[in-house]
């Protein structure tokens, strides 16, 4: 099983990949520009939204796994 993948975080309105300045460091409460759209992301809902698809995408890899297994 690859236990490596990438999620990439998207703008929560045109879901382009959010893209800021590489020494810019993100927290808590922090609103991030959308270079595509010009809207503001906030933080915690591209963060949260980002663990959810890790979260479907870690259940997926599983499941192609138990099947692989009991074939």
């Amino acid at each position: 099983m690859d236990n490596n993948f990438r999620i990439t975080l998207l703008c929560l309105f045109c879901d382009s990949a959010l893209q800021g300045d590489e020494n810019a460091e993100f927290k808590s409460g922090d609103m991030i520009k959308c270079v595509s759209c010009g809207e503001l992301n906030d933080y915690d809902s591209v963060i949260e939204v980002a663990k959810e698809k890790g979260i479907d995408k870690v259940k997926s890899q599983i499941e192609a796994e138990l099947k692989k297994l009991f074939k």
